[in-house]
């Protein structure tokens, strides 16, 4: 009779597995083809102004840099290591970092709240328009949301497995987050909440592997602290004195970051998002689940402060990055709880297919810009015409016997320093604290005579009369950027330095 009766309940769980294994394997092969697709598109695209600033970066690697600490650089030198000093070289590591993120939410949501979970909330971070972009772009937001994934999967490893040796993937994973941006501070107050809030895991205070894995984070974002020490204060200066921006209360850059929310990662998802992390905070208050605490920690801290922030002052849209992938699970939280099955399925289905959408029309308008983008600000534009302006500058310094090329803006410098590669020097001529881990020009070509080129808005007269005595216009350029009028550079030759110019 037993056998009779489990006969049934064991085809359907067999059926389950091999609908489950189907729907596993078809996630699967997306998450390949879009990683194919990112290395097609890396390849294809010039660089973003951050990234050529990046990318000088990897030429000298030093324990950190002025705007952010030094993952980024380290990984951009390890692809150009194997690929050369291209497009595709620099851009290597994001395709399979954002594939190796989609894994980790995989596993991270399977462990917090089962497989139907997980499937769906990948589902919806391949459908990020922001996390798309990332990757490609390498940025330090790349390595940062990659060691914010593997913080949040060690703790939900440690949550179910209860091993106490997960604290120290966890240290080695919170200070590799250090080395990449100084947002996975927030980190600490996701793993205090979630030990404080959750009272059996108040236990792991009195754990060696909790206090070892702090001493381990600590130690890796070590090179930071040294840096820092060796040069003033100079990059927590300049990070954290946002901190304490004193602006004028409003709204209207709280606005400006909700719908940036909302646009980078994709409408429907971010409702579904809001709608889950309500869901959850709730129940993380009436039912103290330790899964429920977990995640609303890996959330709320930085919302919570970005926020504030964006009471005063503006918060650009890729700074919250981190917070996208646990915003996924809310969001496929939200989805599975809806109880009527065709609805659940088109909801679902419109959610993807608007954040795909999105992010197509975000890399066709990368590859060839669009008419509408003339209209408005485009961010795309910088990726094009840097070739060919790079020749027209170069035939311009040997017309005017210019031995370097001086700049004012990192974006610049950045920009020429890659298309010029191995014909001019690029030098920018102030903030010399972003380049100090480069050797220094030779004095003897300081002397001579530098080409000074800027983009229109960028010129600095003041800066560049206050490095030479003769000052003199000789061309202007146009950068073809895929828009009408392009982008135009003023040309000037610059002689008979006061001082050292750089």
């Amino acid at each position: 009779m037993s056998v009779v009766t489990e006969r049934p309940a064991a085809i359907a769980s067999l059926r389950r597995l091999r609908i489950y294994g189907a729907a596993d394997n078809l996630l699967i092969a997306v998450a390949l083809g879009l990683c194919a697709l990112r290395l097609v598109m890396a390849s294809s695209l010039g660089l973003a102004d951050d990234e050529a600033y990046y990318r000088i970066w990897s030429l000298a690697p030093s324990l950190s840099y002025f705007d952010h600490p030094p993952m980024i650089a380290w990984m951009i030198g390890g692809g150009r290591m194997l690929l050369g000093d291209s497009a595709l070289g620099i851009r290597l590591v994001a395709p399979f970092c954002h594939l190796l993120g989609a894994f980790l939410l995989w596993r991270t949501a399977y462990l917090l709240y089962g497989r139907a979970t997980a499937q769906t909330a990948v589902w919806l971070y391949l459908a990020m328009p922001l996390l798309a972009v990332g990757g490609i772009l390498m940025t330090p937001d790349l390595p940062s949301v990659l060691f914010a994934g593997l913080v949040l999967w060690s703790l939900a490893e440690l949550d179910r497995s209860r091993n106490a040796n997960w604290w120290l993937a966890v240290g080695v994973f919170a200070g590799l987050g250090l080395l990449s941006k100084y947002t996975n501070l927030f980190l600490g107050a996701t793993i205090v909440l979630w030990l404080v809030a959750t009272p059996e895991n108040r236990k792991w205070f009195r754990s060696p592997q909790l206090w070892i894995g702090g001493l381990i984070a600590v130690a890796a974002a070590m090179p930071v602290v040294i840096w820092n020490a060796e040069h003033g204060w100079a990059s927590f200066a300049k990070q954290f004195g946002r901190v304490g921006h004193s602006g004028t209360l409003g709204p209207a850059y709280l606005f400006e970051y909700l719908g940036s929310i909302i646009a980078l990662a994709s409408p429907l998802v971010a409702i579904f998002a809001a709608v889950g992390l309500l869901g959850v905070a709730r129940a993380a208050v009436a039912r103290r689940r330790s899964n429920d605490i977990l995640l609303m920690a890996a959330v709320l801290p930085m919302l919570a402060y970005f926020t504030f922030h964006a009471l005063h002052d503006r918060v650009q849209g890729n700074w919250p990055a981190p917070l996208y992938p646990p915003l996924a699970i809310c969001a496929a939280i939200a989805i599975e709880a809806i109880t009527l099955e065709r609805r659940r399925k088109a909801l679902f289905a419109s959610a993807l297919a608007l954040g795909f959408l999105a992010t197509g029309v975000i890399y066709a308008d990368a590859l060839r810009p669009m008419p509408i983008a003339a209209r408005m600000k485009d961010p795309t534009e910088q990726m094009h015409g840097w070739p060919a302006l790079a020749d027209a500058i170069d035939r311009k310094r040997a017309e005017t016997n210019a031995a370097w090329i001086a700049t004012s803006s990192y974006a610049t410098t950045g920009q020429l320093a890659m298309a010029l590669r191995g014909r001019s020097d690029v030098a920018q001529l102030d903030q010399r604290i972003r380049y100090e881990f480069l050797p220094r020009i030779p004095a003897a070509t300081l002397r001579k005579p530098a080409l000074y080129v800027e983009l229109d808005r960028r010129i600095d007269l003041a800066l560049l009369k206050s490095k030479f005595r003769g000052v003199k216009k000789v061309g202007t350029l146009t950068r073809a950027n895929g828009l009408p009028g392009g982008a135009t550079y003023q040309l000037y030759l610059a002689a008979d330095p006061r001082v050292p110019p750089i």
